[in-house]
């Protein structure tokens, strides 16, 4: 089996599926299944700076789902340390199966492939946050633990998104200031 390809390959519907790592060459059938995402606008162009450089992050499981003749879904996730969870664990940021695939296992594949991640690199819990496909997750043995807010910020012109990734110790010390207390 190569490298890039999950042990949990079932067969779903009559085309064997295979979860493996993403690789160059899937870009261009990514992009469609990114458009199905509820409740964002994604812009072609941020998707395009941030595809490399996400099939070489070391923190980061990017997955497809491939039929023989097609990619049908792709997850994306990132490890990252926290305090509270006693370690690191991985955020599911995006999973999407095509509408004409889903209900066959496959969402259930992507997940368990990065629970395999997650677990193989010293993460040992694995959240995301959803309003929508709730059953699907509880199935999955995911429990609803939090509620989620978010909100979009300018960007600074020029900023290196990847700048102030936590990558050194004093990586951004020298200007970081704490935050008074909201309480």
């Amino acid at each position: 089996m190569p490298a890039d390809e999950s042990p949990d390959q079932r067969h779903s519907g009559t085309s064997p599926v295979v979860v493996r790592r993403a690789r160059v060459a899937d870009r261009e059938a990514v992009w469609p299944l990114v458009l199905q995402i509820p409740r964002r606008s994604p812009e072609r162009t941020a998707f395009d700076r941030s595809f490399g450089p996400l099939l070489g992050a070391l923190d980061t499981f990017f997955a497809v789902a491939e039929t023989p003749d097609e990619i049908v879904g792709y997850v994306l996730a990132n490890r990252h340390l926290t305090f509270a969870s006693n370690g690191p664990v991985t955020w599911v940021e995006e999973i999407v199966v095509t509408s004409d695939a889903r209900r066959r296992g496959i969402g259930g594949q992507l997940l368990r492939a990065v629970e395999a991640w997650s677990g193989e690199h010293g993460a040992g819990r694995v959240t995301l946050a959803t309003g929508l496909s709730k059953d699907f997750y509880r199935t999955n043995d995911y429990v609803e633990a939090a509620g989620y807010f978010a909100k979009d910020v300018a960007v600074v012109t020029g900023a290196d998104p990847g700048a102030g990734s936590g990558s050194g110790a004093d990586d951004s010390e020298a200007a970081w200031e704490p935050v008074a207390d909201p309480a």
